[in-house]
């Protein structure tokens, strides 16, 4: 069985999905809606990736906590 991925690799890997796909965006004659709609979608990407660099902050806090480093 593979390793369970820790937080802040889930979110380094999506930071770079987004990355690539803002990226990709296309130039030239293109519909605005389209620029648009690539855009919201990295930007949500963006915002998964912050919350899972969230929810590593939080479990280092709460590991230190337990051990009373904190």
């Amino acid at each position: 069985m593979a390793a369970v991925p820790s937080y802040r690799d889930l979110a380094f890997r999506t930071l770079g999905q987004a990355a690539q796909h803002l990226n990709a965006m296309p130039s030239g004659n293109v519909a605005s809606a389209e620029i648009k709609a690539r855009a919201a979608h990295g930007q949500a990407v963006a915002t998964i990736a912050i919350a899972q660099a969230l929810l590593e902050i939080g479990d280092v806090l709460r590991e230190n906590l337990r051990r009373g480093d904190a």
